[in-house]
């Protein structure tokens, strides 16, 4: 069985020497429905392997590429052109012989040993399994380059852990850390919250602004302590089970 990466790479050989330029505008309309279908259904299974792959860049790429693409072949050709800069990375970052390391390190938001770590906490008085699950799909959703359902879960995990902490909000379980831990948590609740906000509540616009990678990387470190943070506090049961 083929590996997405795999995959890719035989489908991009494919999307290469498919031969569109045996049909033009000038075609029989049935004719360019053929080869416009054919392309397409070609692309959608190439970007469905780029995704599966899990590394954030190439699937930042695929998510702006206009797949519903109607029945005209210069349509299809555009959006060869297109896929080609796809392909053109992938082929680069393949290269590397190291590349299915280095995917496994920058497709996650959250380090997997940390994940590890959290989930091998037992008997808690606090139920983990919903903070387990949303740095799951915090994980799934950075991946695959979805970066909007990053953002808002990021926040998510904020509005939820303060109980381990025995507070009720963020804002005082940043209050009551020490200096050090205090200047790498402020950063989560003064940036990366407002980031979440503003694409959770901003009304719809003529023109919208979608977030990058860029907007949410800076938060991993700041991310994985107040994780690592949330497991030293599970695993010595310092917690307070009496909260107003």
């Amino acid at each position: 069985m083929s590996t997405p990466l795999e995959l890719a790479i035989r489908l991009s050989d494919e999307i290469t020497n498919f031969p569109l330029g045996k049909c033009g505008p000038s075609d029989d309309p049935d004719m360019q429905y053929a080869y416009t279908c054919s392309f397409r259904d070609l692309a959608i299974r190439f970007v469905s392997a780029i995704k599966r792959i899990g590394d954030p860049d190439l699937s930042e790429l695929v998510s702006s590429l206009g797949l519903n693409i109607s029945n005209y072949i210069s349509e299809a050709h555009l959006l060869k052109a297109e896929i080609q800069t796809v392909i053109d990375h992938l082929n680069e970052v393949s290269s590397d012989p190291d590349y299915g390391v280095s995917v496994a390190s920058n497709s996650v938001f959250l380090d997997l040993e940390v994940l590890c770590e959290l989930k091998a906490i037992k008997n808690s008085s606090l139920d983990i399994s919903k903070l387990i699950k949303l740095c799951e799909e915090l994980n799934d959703a950075y991946a695959r380059a979805n970066y909007i359902s990053s953002v808002l879960l990021i926040r998510t995990v904020l509005n939820h852990v303060p109980p381990v902490f025995g507070v009720t909000n963020f804002s005082d379980v940043v209050g009551q850390s020490g200096r050090s831990l205090k200047a790498i948590l402020k950063r989560l609740n003064d940036e990366a919250r407002p980031i979440a906000d503003l694409h959770a509540h901003i009304l719809m616009r003529e023109k919208e602004n979608l977030p990058s990678k860029n907007q949410i990387e800076p938060y991993k470190a700041a991310f994985e302590v107040l994780v690592q943070e949330v497991a030293v506090q599970l695993a010595s049961e310092n917690v307070y089970r009496k909260l107003r």
